[in-house]
C-alpha cells in the first residue's frame, strides 16, 4: 500500500520570484498556448502566511503545478495542495473549482498560478475563461452502511464496519476529510498505566479525587460510581504508584465537569473503551508522545499528545487504513446528504446532491449512520438554541474555530426522521482562540494567563467554560498566554511551526525576548505588575500548593532563555447536545424507541459531554463510538 504522507512546510519571504528560465525576461507577451518554456515561481499571500508556487510550461502547456512552501493548516491543506494543481493542468485553465471548504487555500494556489505566468510575461487572460461542463448526471450506490461525513466518527466507523466485511459508502460534503477535528489540538485522553503509574507531577491532585468522593451522590448510580472510584483510589494508595487514574475515576470526572448533565451509562462506556481505543488507533500507525500531561480544560494528567500536528495524525493513520479496503470502501467527495430514506420506521438509505447538483441516491443494506458533526459555527443554530445566561452573545461577531462544512445539517435529517434531539443548549466556547481567526495554532507548555493589566485571574488547569467566561470579562475580552523556552527554534505550536518562524513573521501575534521586563513592554502591560505575577506564579509552581484561583496542576517555571506571549479570545467551538442515543450508538425517538437502520456518532449526540466538554475528550468520543456505530450497523445489531 502506497502511504499517504504529511507535508511539512516551511514557508519563504513574501516576495515574489522568477526561477531561471530562458529567456529569463521574456520581450514580448506570451498568450495562453504559447509559453516560454521554463519554470516560473512566485510566492502569493495564503490563508496564514506566505505561499510558494512552481509552475512549469512547455511551448504549449502547462506540464506541471507545484506548491513548494506553505503555512495553511496541515492536513487541510493537503487537498488543495493535491487536487488543485491537478485541475490546472487536466484543464490547460486557471478556471477550475475550487475544493470545497478549502477556498482560500485554493484560490491563493490559482492565484500563485497566474502570478508567476504573468511575471514571465505571459497573457493569463485565456486561461481565466469559464470552462464549458458537461452536466453532471444523476447516481445510485447501493452498499451494506452508508455514512454521512467525513470527520474522525465517519471514519471510523467506516474501518470498524469494513473490519466486519460490510461495504460501505461514505460521503463528504466538503472537498477534504477530518472536519473539525483536523483542525483540532489533537490530543486524547486516557488513563494509561505505562505513562501514569510512576510519573511525576507537581501539585496536589490527589485533593480533586479526594474533592469528588467527599460530594453527596446525587442519585444511586452516582453513588456507586462513587464507591468504584474510592475502591481504585483505596488500592492505589497501597501501591508504590505516584499517580492515580482509572476508568471509574475518568468517568466520575468528566461527569462532573460537564455538570452531571451527561449521561453516566455513556460515560461509562466511553471510559472503559478510551485505552482500548488508544491501542486500536496506534495499531493503524498513529503516534504519541510518551510522555502524560495535562491538556487544557482536561482537568486532570492523562493527556496524550499527537506527534504530528493538529489531528492530521489520526486521518493520515485511517485514510491508509481505509486505502486497504478496494472493493469494500468507496468515498464519495463534495457529495452533501440531504434527507433520510425511509421505509416505514425504518431507515433504509440517504438522498444527497454532488457538486454539480446532480442527485445522489444511496440505499444501506444494513443500516445509516450519522457523523456529521456540531453547529457550534452555525451562527443562526448557535443562536437559536445556545444563546441565553451562560453565553448571552453568539452571534456573528464571535468568532469560531469550526470548519465551515460543519452546520448541524445530521442533527435534522435524524430528526426528521423521528429521532429525539437533547441538551441542545449545551456549548463550549474555546479560550485560547486568535482573535482574527479562531485558529489554535498554539504553543503548548507551561502557561499563564495575563490580562491588559499584567495579572492572572483565571486557574489556567480548569474548566474551559469557566476559562472562557473569565477572559470574556477582562479588558477587551481578551488575554496574553505567557510561556516560555530555551530554544525558540525548536518549540512548535499545534500546527507545526516553531515559535521562531511565527515571531519572524509576525503572525498570530506573538511576542519574544530573552528578558520579562521587555516581554511586557511590547505587550503593553504594567512591567512591574507583570513581574511580580510571574514571580507569584513560579512560587506556587516550586511549592505545588494549590494558588487564589484553584490551579492544582503544574510542571515547570516560567523561566528560560526565551520568553513569549500571544494574544488569544474565546472561540465558539462544539456543541455539546445533539441526537438522543443508546449506548451502543442507536439513535432514539423521544418514547425511548430504537430507529431502526439508524446509528448515529461524535459530535452529532447529545448524550455525553454535558454542560462542559474536558479538552480531549472530542477524540476518544469519535473513536469509542464511531467503531461502535460502524461494527454495530455492520452486524445489523
Amino acid at each position: 500500500m502506497k502511504k499517504r504522507t504529511l507535508s511539512l512546510f516551511l514557508a519563504g519571504a513574501m516576495v515574489l520570484s522568477l526561477a531561471a528560465c530562458t529567456p529569463k525576461e521574456p520581450e514580448e507577451t506570451k498568450t495562453a498556448g504559447s509559453y516560454t518554456p521554463g519554470t516560473y515561481t512566485a510566492t502569493v499571500s495564503g490563508m496564514h502566511g506566505p505561499m510558494t508556487v512552481e509552475v512549469t510550461v512547455t511551448e504549449d502547456r502547462i506540464e506541471n503545478v507545484n506548491v513548494t512552501e506553505n503555512v495553511e493548516t496541515p492536513g487541510l491543506v493537503d487537498w488543495p495542495v493535491r487536487l488543485i494543481p491537478e485541475r490546472v493542468v487536466e484543464a490547460q485553465s486557471l478556471a477550475v473549482d475550487t475544493v470545497t471548504g478549502v477556498t482560500i487555500s485554493s484560490r491563493a494556489i490559482l492565484n500563485g498560478v497566474e502570478t508567476a505566468l504573468k511575471g514571465a510575461g505571459m497573457d493569463v487572460t485565456a486561461l481565466k475563461q469559464p470552462i464549458e461542463k458537461t452536466p453532471a448526471e444523476d447516481a445510485e450506490y447501493t452498499a451494506d452502511v452508508i455514512i454521512v461525513g467525513g470527520g474522525g466518527a465517519g471514519l471510523s466507523a467506516a474501518i470498524a464496519a469494513t473490519d466486519e466485511g460490510s461495504s460501505v459508502v461514505l460521503i463528504e460534503k466538503t472537498g477534504f476529510l477530518g472536519g473539525n477535528s483536523i483542525v483540532a489540538g489533537g490530543i486524547y485522553n486516557c488513563p494509561d498505566p505505562d505513562l501514569q503509574d510512576h510519573a511525576e507531577f507537581s501539585g496536589d491532585v490527589d485533593s480533586l479525587i479526594e474533592d469528588a468522593l467527599a460530594e453527596e451522590p446525587v442519585n444511586d448510580q452516582h453513588k456507586a460510581l462513587q464507591d468504584a472510584v474510592r475502591a481504585d483510589f483505596e488500592a492505589y494508595k497501597a501501591s508504590d504508584k505516584t499517580l492515580f487514574d482509572s476508568a471509574n475515576w475518568f468517568a466520575l470526572q468528566t461527569w462532573n465537569g460537564g455538570d452531571k448533565v451527561g449521561s453516566l451509562d455513556h460515560l461509562q462506556v466511553f471510559a472503559d473503551n478510551a485505552f482500548p481505543a488508544l491501542e486500536w488507533l496506534e495499531s493503524m500507525g498513529m503516534e504519541f508522545s510518551d510522555t502524560i500531561s495535562t491538556g487544557s480544560g482536561s482537568l486532570y494528567p492523562r493527556t496524550h499528545r499527537a506527534m504530528t500536528p493538529n489531528g492530521t495524525g489520526y486521518f493520515i493513520a485511517f485514510e491508509d487504513t481505509l486505502a486497504d479496503r478496494t472493493g469494500l470502501y468507496t468515498q464519495l467527495m463534495e457529495t452533501e446528504g440531504k434527507s433520510l430514506i425511509m421505509d416505514g420506521d425504518k431507515v433504509v438509505g440517504v438522498n444527497a446532491v454532488g457538486k454539480d447538483g446532480n442527485k445522489v441516491t444511496l440505499h444501506a443494506n444494513k443500516g445509516v449512520i450519522l457523523a456529521t458533526g456540531g453547529f457550534a459555527g452555525n451562527v443562526e443554530l448557535r443562536q437559536q438554541y445556545c444563546e441565553g445566561e451562560k453565553w448571552p452573545n453568539l452571534g456573528a461577531d464571535l468568532i469560531t474555530t469550526n470548519m465551515p462544512g460543519v452546520t448541524g445539517d445530521g442533527i435534522f435529517m435524524a430528526q426528521d426522521a423521528g429521532a429525539e434531539l437533547i441538551n441542545m443548549e449545551q456549548m463550549q466556547l474555546l479560550p485560547f482562540c486568535d482573535p482574527t481567526t479562531g485558529a489554535t495554532f498554539n504553543i503548548m507548555g507551561t502557561d499563564c494567563y495575563i490580562n491588559k493589566e499584567g495579572k492572572r485571574f483565571v486557574r489556567e488547569d480548569g474548566r474551559r467554560d469557566e476559562m472562557s467566561k473569565a477572559i470574556i470579562e477582562q479588558t477587551d475580552g481578551m488575554m496574553y498566554v505567557v510561556m516560555s523556552t530555551d530554544d525558540a527554534s525548536t518549540r512548535k505550536s499545534l500546527g507545526g511551526m516553531t515559535l521562531q518562524y511565527y515571531v519572524d513573521n509576525n503572525l498570530y501575534g506573538y511576542m519574544m525576548s530573552d528578558n520579562l521586563t521587555d516581554l511586557a513592554e511590547q505587550m503593553g502591560v504594567p512591567v512591574d505588575t507583570f513581574l511580580q505575577t510571574i514571580a507569584d506564579f513560579n512560587a506556587h509552581v516550586e511549592s505545588g500548593e494549590k494558588d487564589e484561583f484553584g490551579r492544582v496542576t503544574y510542571s515547570s517555571k516560567i523561566e528560560g532563555n526565551v520568553y513569549y506571549a500571544y494574544p488569544r479570545k474565546p472561540a465558539t467551538h462544539h456543541t455539546m447536545g445533539g441526537v438522543n442515543v443508546d449506548t451502543e450508538t442507536h439513535a432514539l425517538r423521544a418514547d425511548g424507541t430504537v430507529i431502526e437502520g439508524l446509528y448515529c456518532a461524535g459530535e452529532i449526540t447529545g448524550n455525553l459531554h454535558g454542560a462542559n466538554r474536558l479538552g480531549g475528550n472530542a477524540i476518544v468520543d469519535f473513536c469509542v463510538f464511531g467503531r461502535m456505530a460502524g461494527t454495530n450497523a455492520a452486524q445489523g445489531k
